[in-house]
Order: structure tokens, then C-alpha cells, then sequence
């Protein structure tokens, strides 16, 4: 829970300086490929400094095509957050950003989908997603400082 609390903590980080990037390129979505060619030379970095093994052609080649759909969802989650960033906010984004990815997970885990273990849905887990879409309420209607 720690790492991905960490992990969570980047995302600010990351959109920020994607925004950043974006007005210097004057592109949103050539910030984005940008970001995910920086990215991918580095899980390559760190993929030859490891020795990782490398799957087979035909390994590759027989891996179902919705197995390959990450990296759309990847793309499209760093581009939203590069043009909703700087109209809403650092703060704003991320809770909406956690509202989203918490409603579609409790359906996730509730049917088990995508090698998620089963995780039945429960009014404690439908009350804390209720949660996080007040905290969007609360966050977008606060007065400005």
C-alpha cells in the first residue's frame, strides 16, 4: 500500500511537468508521446541493466490483442491529465482522476475481471467510492484562497 501511495504521489509531478512540456512543444499530444518515449527508454534501460529475459517472437505474437490495450489507456490517461490539468488543477485532477479509477475498479473487483481476484461489492466499498465523488464535490466547489 506504501508504494502505491507513493507511486500516486508522482502523479502531480508527472502532469506538471507534462503541462509544461506541452506549452513548450504547443502540442498536448506530442508532450505525450514524449513522455512515454522518456519512459519507455528507461524501462529499456532498465530492462538491459537487469538481464530480463526476452520473450520469443511467437510468444509475442500469440499474446491476445486486449493484453496489448494498456498502453492506449496509458497514452489516454496522460493526455487527459496534460489538457484537464491546467483547467482544473493539481488537486481537482487527482481527485477526479481517483474517483474515476475507484468506481471502475469496485465493478473490476466485483466480477473478478482482468485477473483481479473476485472482491464482491460491498456497501463499505460502494460508500468509500461515494466518498472520494464528494471529495470531487468538495474540492470543486471550495471557495478560492
Amino acid at each position: 500500500m506504501i508504494l502505491a501511495v507513493v507511486g500516486g504521489m508522482f502523479l502531480p509531478w508527472q502532469t506538471g511537468v507534462n503541462m509544461e512540456l506541452s506549452g513548450r512543444l504547443g502540442n498536448s499530444v506530442l508532450a505525450a508521446l514524449a513522455s512515454f518515449c522518456v519512459g519507455g527508454l528507461a524501462l529499456l534501460s532498465y530492462a538491459l541493466l537487469t538481464k530480463a529475459t526476452w520473450p520469443q517472437w511467437n510468444t509475442l505474437a500469440a499474446v491476445p490483442g486486449k493484453y496489448w490495450t494498456g498502453g492506449l489507456a496509458g497514452a489516454f490517461i496522460v493526455w487527459v491529465s496534460i489538457v484537464a490539468g491546467p483547467k482544473i488543477g493539481a488537486t481537482l485532477l487527482v481527485a477526479c482522476i481517483l474517483a474515476g479509477q475507484a468506481a471502475a475498479s469496485l465493478v473490476v473487483d466485483h466480477y473478478g475481471w482482468l485477473g483481479f481476484p473476485v472482491q464482491e461489492a460491498s456497501w463499505s466499498r460502494l460508500v468509500g467510492c461515494l466518498l472520494l465523488i464528494a471529495g470531487v464535490i468538495l474540492i470543486r466547489c471550495s471557495p478560492p484562497a
